[in-house]
């Protein structure tokens, strides 16, 4: 009875560690975005380096999953751009084509976190059991990796409110056309992640894994409810965030003011996500309803 009861409530005990894996994860690389414009370099390199041991650690040792090296060293480039930009002076000048480098590290920084994001999903999705296209493993890797954005945009509005009180957002389209390049670096990394692992797919040896095709109608009952409530809440944000590009480029192109604040964006955009969570709940909530119903009156 004894090991009866060791055997259940292992999985619990896994839950919780990797419940606890992303909220400590999640917390310290949003202290690291936080500060990282007026931390010294050194200080980000080692802050840098030890989330990177946390996350490969983690995976590694306690999900038997084998990060690929350039994984990881997509994972640090994202925030060696900005390292360098802020080392070399590169920031309020033109990079190139573009008129700032911050738009190049938004696009550069962004799409190397997206490739991370790519390999997770589909990592754990297969470990779930459900395989995934190309198509959709890149539609919600595209969703997380944009979310993530839109979450540091909201970050660099609360460090100007409640810790550092420097000034983070410069212009009135400052938020909304960082989202723009997020959204342009994030297409063209999972664009290729996505060719690669594609590639990698069919040249691979067929594998003994018994894996269930991932379709819209069945994804409600093959994947675990917190999940649904991640992807609702990421593809929900998303569309707010588009919303803000939009809301820039109408009042670049034809004069309708929609923001006036240097905040306006940002402030907008954590009263969205917040909506989003409490729809996504709801949705998912439902959905599970009636999958229980349907299968009662089956």
């Amino acid at each position: 009875m004894e090991d009866l009861a060791t055997a259940s409530t292992k999985p619990i005990y896994r839950q919780i560690e990797f419940y606890a894996f992303c909220v400590i994860s999640f917390s310290a690389k949003s202290v690291l975005l936080i500060g990282l414009p007026y931390r010294e370099w050194p200080v980000n390199t080692v802050y840098t380096i030890s989330l990177l041991l946390f996350f490969y650690c983690f995976f590694r040792f306690r999900q038997n999953l084998r990060a690929p090296v350039v994984v990881v060293f997509c994972l640090a480039a994202a925030v060696a751009v900005d390292i360098l930009g802020n080392k070399l002076g590169l920031y309020g000048h033109p990079f190139g084509p573009l008129r700032d480098y911050d738009e190049f590290a938004h696009f550069a920084g962004s799409g190397f976190s997206a490739v991370a994001a790519f390999w997770l999903l589909r990592a754990a999705t297969r470990r779930l059991g459900v395989k995934l296209s190309s198509g959709r493993l890149a539609f919600l890797a595209t969703s997380v990796s944009f979310t993530y954005c839109g979450w540091y945009e909201i970050l660099e509005l609360w460090d100007e409110y409640f810790w550092s009180h420097f000034e983070r957002i410069h212009w009135w389209d400052d938020t909304p056309n960082d989202l723009f390049y997020d959204f342009l670096g994030v297409i063209a990394f999972i664009g290729v992640a996505a060719l690669v692992f594609a590639v990698k797919d069919r040249l691979a040896k067929p594998s003994s894994a018994k894996l269930f095709p991932g379709r819209l109608r069945n994804l409600t009952t093959l994947l675990p409810a917190d999940m649904l409530v991640f992807f609702a809440t990421t593809t929900a944000f998303g569309l707010c965030c588009w919303f803000e590009i939009f809301r820039m480029f109408d009042q670049r192109w034809f004069g309708r003011i929609h923001l006036v604040g240097n905040r306006d964006s940002a402030i907008y955009l954590q009263w969205e996500l917040a909506a989003c969570v409490a729809l996504s709940v709801g949705i998912v909530t439902v959905a599970r309803l009636l999958d229980r119903h349907r299968a009662s009156t089956a």
